[in-house]
């Protein structure tokens, strides 16, 4: 039997139940899933290991922040995702006076796949 987890709409986050409740197989797009999660937590907000999360606060959206320590934290969280072999075409822009940020990229996952991933207009 394949393993199963909850669908999540890319755009929203939510479960996908337009129909009924959705699932993926693990593969490509599951992956793709954890990563879309793995970017959305902030540094320190769970309990159980503050030590987890993406430094929204502490580097993307710090003024003065470089796009060097920007694309590297984007990036590390990335790449710890279980399943990702390695990231193409990244691209991101940040707003500073809007204080949002978008990016784009592929993931090569350890299934053989390409998903794309594309944050657009995170902000505070």
């Amino acid at each position: 039997m394949p393993q199963l987890d909850f669908y999540l709409d890319p755009k929203t986050g939510d479960l996908d139940m337009s129909n009924s409740l959705r699932f993926t197989e693990l593969g490509g797009e599951s992956v793709a899933q954890k990563v879309r999660i793995r970017l959305q937590f902030f540094f320190a907000e769970w309990r159980l290991n503050p030590n987890q999360g993406t430094k929204w606060f502490e580097i993307i959206f710090k003024k003065g922040s470089s796009d060097y320590n920007v694309n590297q934290e984007i990036q590390r969280r990335v790449l710890e995702t279980e399943g990702v072999r390695f990231i193409e075409n990244f691209t991101f822009t940040r707003n500073a006076s809007l204080r949002t940020f978008s990016c784009s990229f592929d993931i090569v996952t350890d299934y053989d796949t390409v998903e794309t991933i594309v944050l657009e207009d995170v902000g505070v």
